[in-house]
């Protein structure tokens, strides 16, 4: 998973279906979605891109997409979110809405 900063989020939500996760160093269950989404990153391969935005490193990302509270998983299409998914999400519910995007 890429790492998401304010010099690359533009770039990274404009062209392909997105998922990027909210998270933070201290979170535990942010640690355990990260983990989900490089599984499904494998399945997905290049046809969806994966990445992590640290809201503590990068709270400006967090603040203009309204993101509150970790984790946050949120999907993109053509640069807009589609989907937004807070806490513990399954990895059903993602691929379901990855598909639907595809």
């Amino acid at each position: 998973m890429r790492e998401i900063t304010e010099a690359n989020f533009q770039e990274f939500i404009q062209d392909q279906p997105a998922v990027i996760t909210f998270s933070s160093p201290w979170c535990a269950s942010c640690k355990k979605i990260a983990r989900s989404l490089e599984g499904l990153s494998l399945e997905f391969d290049a046809r969806v891109l994966f990445g992590i935005c640290d809201i503590s490193a990068h709270p400006s990302i967090a603040a203009t997409l309204q993101v509150f509270s970790v984790p946050s998983v949120l999907i993109f299409q053509k640069g807009a979110v589609v989907k937004r998914f807070q806490g513990v999400v399954s990895d059903a519910a993602i691929l379901q809405t990855l598909k639907e995007c595809l």
